[in-house]
């Protein structure tokens, strides 16, 4: 093989691994920018969620706080005089069902026995310590509590207040139960996230007895959890399957849906035993992020495919223009040279590179002792 057909091929091949070491890089970096910004989102999912969650928790222990310090509903209370106690709370409950999302409300007798619940005013008496470990706490240890429960109407954000009597006797409590739905709400007006609760079906079956039959049906169903509210149920349904949910700790993962890809963060939900009741999901469009990865992709392969055109076409350049071709030229003159044949000049030397300039000068000496 020539070195006019070798040297560029070299340099050329060479240049090309250059340029392919360095798109490799640049795709693997611009691989852990995507993946470090997806990790940063499910990161926000988690954050938004306990952020939101304690907010709700926190809103329901100071509505039970302060319902449970008024006189007149303290009074009637500690009198055990339940249609005074009803009339007293029932108009601020139909307030706050309406307004901000209370689910439930309920006295109890300690040490857990209901003694008025304002969303079911004909049910009471019943002893709850056996299926809510929140509850039977704060009648053991006299001091508030916040958290999900499940009760009889179904699951729930809660605050419960113990109430002591005058006499600083501990006499009961009063819980504050804030629905899902708001919360959840929340969350997607203000982050853009789609969110959904699963409950296990079992506990709701076992425990909230007065739960609608619209919720516990088949097809709410997802393996052993019961999707209990959820932003966008269509599009929950195709990102968490079965085998998705069963979790015991956060989990992340990217799924298509809807036409669009979507990150998926799931978090369990536990109670305040820290048993694990549920699971929550929250889901982010990853549009924005899958298209800016695209975009990065064609502009690499665009600028590795402009520089090995380039640097072809450098190399061509460089050796053949301003190495081979001057050298043919002297190669030819030497030859008519030797041959005894008219041999024209050189030409100028600053015509030629610098490597080639002794070359010429050796020519020019030879061409003048042989004479015109």
């Amino acid at each position: 093989m020539t070195f006019r057909k070798s040297a560029p091929a070299l340099l050329i091949a060479a240049s090309l691994a250059a340029i392919l070491g360095v798109t490799g890089v640049a795709y693997r970096l611009t691989n852990g920018l995507l993946e470090n910004a997806e990790e940063g989102s499910y990161k926000l999912m988690r954050d938004v969620l306990a952020s939101i969650l304690k907010s709700t928790e926190d809103r329901a222990l100071v509505r039970a706080e302060l319902v449970a310090s008024m006189p007149s509903v303290r009074a009637a209370f500690l009198a055990r005089d339940r249609p005074k106690l009803l009339a007293e709370t029932q108009a601020m409950f139909g307030v706050q069902v309406e307004k901000y999302g209370l689910d439930q409300a309920q006295f109890h007798l300690a040490p857990g026995v209901s003694f008025l619940r304002l969303h079911n005013p004909a049910k009471f008496g019943d002893d709850q310590r056996a299926y809510r470990p929140m509850l039977s706490d704060v009648h053991q240890s006299r001091a508030l509590r916040k958290g999900v429960a499940v009760t009889r109407s179904g699951p729930a954000i809660a605050g419960i207040v113990p109430i002591a009597d005058d006499e600083g006797k501990h006499f009961g409590s009063f819980e504050m139960g804030l629905e899902f739905a708001p919360m959840l709400d929340k969350i997607k007006a203000s982050y853009g996230l789609e969110v959904a609760v699963y409950i296990d079906e079992k506990m709701l079956r076992d425990i909230s007895t007065d739960l609608g039959g619209e919720v516990v049906t088949p097809k709410n169903r997802v393996g052993k959890y019961i999707r209990f509210h959820a932003t966008h149920p269509d599009l929950m349904a195709a990102l968490v399957a079965d085998d998705d949910v069963e979790v015991a700790e956060p989990k992340s993962y990217s799924r298509r849906a809807a036409g669009a890809p979507w990150g998926v963060q799931l978090v369990p939900m536990y109670n305040y035993a820290n048993h694990q009741i549920g699971v929550y999901a929250l889901a982010k469009d990853f549009s924005e992020t899958r298209a800016t990865e695209g975009r990065s992709r064609v502009w690499q392969l665009l600028a590795a495919l402009c520089g090995v055109v380039f640097m072809s076409g450098a190399v061509l350049v460089v050796v053949r223009g301003v190495l081979l071709r001057p050298l043919r030229v002297l190669t030819d003159r030497l030859a008519a040279l030797a041959d005894g044949d008219e041999a024209p000049p050189a030409g100028p030397a600053d015509g030629y590179c610098e490597e080639l300039r002794s070359l010429v000068a050796s020519y020019e000496r030879l061409r003048s002792r042989r004479g015109p």
